[in-house]
């Protein structure tokens, strides 16, 4: 049996901006219960995730933020452990010149997620959305240190060596694991990289139009589920 299950939330564990059924929240705490330690990766930042936990009933939760970059154990605030994924300063100099740039040409049309270390701008109409990306696209080669993903929403900006892979490799060498140990469970493109690292993927394969803006990762799971529920199920029953 593998000892740590990572899941995406948003996609994966519940609907965007909604939480989690009830019966998938217990199908979670039985897997706790068995011996699994139960991890949640986000694009979200780790005090978001923090309050989405807090109505999950686990015991030991992890929560890594920023598509990799912090990682909380538990949900106290202030959390009794704590780790921020390093990364250079051209990375932390790039950001906040993109920061400035966009305050500068887009005003109050962006909304920022408040993050500790990436960019996330929320642009509020399509035009603002398309003049961030030509904002980006015109300063490639001046972001040599950062990673952009663009969602249907907005736009993820975060140091090049921060990710879902190097995150759950960072989370394992903090939990004395390896990567035999782990099962990840995601929906989007940008759960890819955890994909990879794991020892087993379980892709959650929704509505087609939210593969459509996701990106499809079914050529990355080893095992395929439309809905949480199901997965969870299948990995307890299993005994994955």
């Amino acid at each position: 049996m593998h000892r740590l299950l990572v899941f995406d939330l948003d996609g994966t564990l519940a609907n965007v901006g909604k939480s989690m059924a009830n019966a998938d929240v217990e199908k979670l705490i039985e897997l706790e219960k068995v011996g699994y330690k139960i991890a949640i990766c986000s694009g979200k930042p780790s005090y978001y995730l923090c309050g989405f936990a807090r109505q999950l009933g686990l015991q030991e939760p992890i929560l890594i933020g920023e598509n990799g970059a912090t990682f909380q154990f538990g949900i106290g605030l202030p959390p009794e452990r704590y780790a921020v994924y390093p990364y250079s300063k051209s990375a932390k100099a790039q950001l906040g010149m993109m920061r400035a740039l966009i305050d500068r040409e887009c005003g109050d049309k962006v909304w920022y997620q408040p993050n500790e270390v990436g960019l996330t701008p929320f642009p509020k109409d399509a035009e603002t959305f398309e003049l961030i990306q030509k904002l980006i696209d015109d300063r490639v080669v001046m972001l040599d240190e950062l990673l952009v993903y663009r969602h249907v929403d907005s736009f993820d900006l975060t140091p090049k060596n921060i990710n879902k892979l190097n995150g759950l490799s960072y989370l394992t060498e903090l939990l004395g694991l390896e990567a035999k140990d782990v099962i990840a469970v995601g929906d989007g493109v940008n759960d890819i990289p955890m994909f990879e690292f794991a020892d087993l993927a379980v892709g959650i394969i929704g509505p087609r139009k939210i593969q459509e803006s996701y990106g499809s990762i079914v050529d990355y799971a080893d095992y395929k589920f439309p809905a949480i529920g199901e997965a969870l199920e299948f990995i307890k029953e299993n005994k994955l």
